[in-house]
């Protein structure tokens, strides 16, 4: 049914999917065209005046910096009586609910990853973030739309974050030798796996059989959902592991 709707003219300028706010906070998830969002605010008794980007990292989604999302917002809401902050937890494009959005077309690299920040920016008519944060990846994707931003790809109005926060993440080319090649070895059992398994308590166990740590296997058990009587990927598996591919080159690609 949503992908009926999808193809039903104006679509693109009404659909919006909004659930119920999470208590104390405004909390509200909204279906875009581009990518899935959602909002975190302290409340929405004054207008905010800073907007800030959270941007995750490879098979993770913006649920993953809730709690740490609203923990800033509320620190830095309740440090200056005249600043109030929304935070923007993105789904990055084969994440989260980004994953079912059929208009985030290939390649899917960090060049239009960053460039789907942009066409979010633009799509709701936003000013553009003060700041944008990202892990890993998503500190990449961050790299990547600040760079482009100063060069001018995404047109005169676009304006430089006055700060960009990237955690354990650097410009340039991924070096293999400082790293343990334990992501490569996650995606490369994920692919050997069905594209559903029985349920969330055998992809760990399963996961743990083959070496892999109890917290990791959890971890990727919590992207799992629910799909019948079976569990499927809350990612797209393929396009996360081209995501991740153009991630360990070099980000400057132009």
């Amino acid at each position: 049914m949503a992908r009926a709707l999808r193809n039903k003219p104006g679509f693109h300028l009404l659909a919006r999917f909004l659930n119920s706010p999470s208590p104390g906070f405004l909390g509200s998830l909204r279906w875009l065209e581009t990518i899935a969002y959602e909002e975190v605010r302290v409340s929405t008794e004054r207008p905010y005046n800073s907007t800030a980007f959270v941007v995750h990292g490879l098979l993770g989604s913006g649920r993953n910096w809730r709690s740490f999302s609203r923990n800033l917002a509320a620190t830095l809401s309740n440090s200056s009586s005249s600043s109030d902050w929304r935070m923007v937890l993105v789904d990055q494009r084969n994440h989260g609910r980004s994953a079912e959005v059929e208009g985030l077309y290939p390649p899917h690299d960090i060049v239009n990853a960053a460039q789907d920040l942009a066409n979010l920016v633009k799509s709701q008519g936003w000013a553009w973030p003060d700041v944008v944060m990202g892990h890993s990846l998503g500190g990449k994707v961050a790299l990547q739309f600040a760079e482009s931003c100063a060069r001018g790809d995404y047109g005169e109005s676009a304006a430089l974050p006055k700060q960009l926060l990237v955690l354990d993440s650097v410009p340039g080319k991924v070096n293999p030798e400082n790293s343990d090649g334990e992501v490569e070895k996650v995606l490369e059992t994920l692919q050997n796996l069905p594209s559903s398994v029985p349920s969330r308590k055998w992809l760990v166990n399963h996961m743990m059989e083959l070496g892999f740590s109890k917290s990791l296997s959890n971890w990727i058990g919590s992207n799992l959902k629910k799909s019948g009587e079976h569990e499927t990927w809350a990612f797209n598996l393929e396009g996360a592991v081209q995501m991740f591919n153009s991630y360990r080159c070099n980000f400057y690609n132009h």
